[in-house]
């Protein structure tokens, strides 16, 4: 298999991220391209690559997770 095609996907998820508007779009774009990344820092055996990428899925999963709560406060 090639590696290469697990980066260039995770790639093309995070420039996509770039072109939306919406914040919820944009951080779950950014999930799935750094759980992308993670996988191929994985493959290639890449601790930086790994490192990054998993810190920025806590990241997102922690905006999302305060968005979620936001857009709740402001239904009620």
């Amino acid at each position: 298999m090639h590696y290469e095609i697990i980066g260039i996907v995770a790639t093309l998820f995070i420039v996509f991220a770039f072109t939306r508007n919406g914040e919820k779009q944009i951080r779950i774009l950014d999930l799935v391209g750094a759980a992308l990344f993670v996988i191929y820092g994985v493959l290639i055996q890449s601790f930086s690559t790994i490192l990054l990428n998993g810190i920025l899925i806590v990241v997102q999963i922690f905006k999302l997770y305060k968005l979620k709560d936001r857009v709740e406060v402001t239904e009620e």
